[in-house]
């Protein structure tokens, strides 16, 4: 599947190594540029909890991203930031990165549009016409169905990652190890992302809270498609995904 390395090596010509002392107090809310770290590690502070005042935090390291989502979605940062180590990281031009995207095919751009609403606590209630008027009318023969009854899981957390999901009808719930509700999706929306990565497991469970309609893509359908684009794309939507999973660690602490 996608690789980081091999990714990151390819896009070395459109990015910038930047080395940030720990003490520097470099600001990484300037929505004007995106990061991956190289080295060391950064703090990212989420919302404070409004019932026990306390603000839950995740460590970024190696690999991670940093403000990809604000990036491309061209808006200010509100996670703060608090350096642990010195850092090296590769700097991307926001307005770059936007460009490619722009370009992506319907796919990509789909899996994109709907990491970033998540990402920002977004709901869409719309169907997903994007996705329907270009790739599944195209590959309709590609792709399975699966019908899903109220309270059924459609899988667990820690169960490998073989497929991703389209929601044509009905809503799930993105659920913990624990069970708490981590974020609710309806039509048009996708979840499964990690297919996108190589024998993985996932990091989430989903359940559904209605009876619900999904289409089901596969990992090699969707390596197929995301190897079609630009290495800068490829890469956009493997730290989104990334960024996503961070932002379901931040909820499910902000809930304890």
């Amino acid at each position: 599947m996608l690789d980081f390395e091999t990714l990151l090596h390819q896009v070395k010509g459109q990015t910038t190594v930047l080395e940030v002392a720990v003490d520097e107090q470099f600001d990484f809310s300037n929505k004007d540029y995106a990061y991956v770290i190289e080295s060391g590690s950064l703090l990212v502070i989420g919302e404070k909890n409004s019932a026990t005042g306390v603000s839950p935090t995740h460590t970024l390291e190696v690999h991670d991203p940093v403000g990809f989502a604000e990036a491309i979605a061209a808006r200010s940062p509100k996670l703060r930031f608090k350096q642990v180590t010195d850092l090296t990281v590769r700097q991307f031009n926001s307005a770059d990165l936007r460009k490619f995207i722009e370009r992506a095919n319907v796919f990509s751009k789909t899996i994109i549009k709907y990491s970033i609403g998540r990402i920002f606590g977004q709901t869409r209630a719309s169907s997903n016409l994007a996705f329907e008027e270009g790739f599944i009318d195209k590959n309709y023969d590609l792709l399975k169905t699966r019908r899903v009854a109220r309270d059924e899981e459609v899988f667990k957390t820690g169960s490998i990652a073989k497929d991703m999901f389209f929601i044509n009808k009905g809503l799930v719930q993105v659920v913990s190890r624990e069970m708490k509700v981590i974020a609710e999706l309806g039509v048009g929306e996708c979840f499964g992302e990690s297919a996108l990565f190589d024998v993985r497991p996932r990091t989430y469970g989903v359940v559904a809270s209605q009876n619900t309609d999904l289409l089901v893509i596969d990992s090699e359908q969707v390596e197929i498609e995301v190897s079609k684009e630009p290495a800068i794309v490829r890469l956009a939507v493997l730290l989104l995904v990334k960024r996503l999973e961070v932002m379901n660690n931040l909820r499910m602490l902000q809930q304890t």
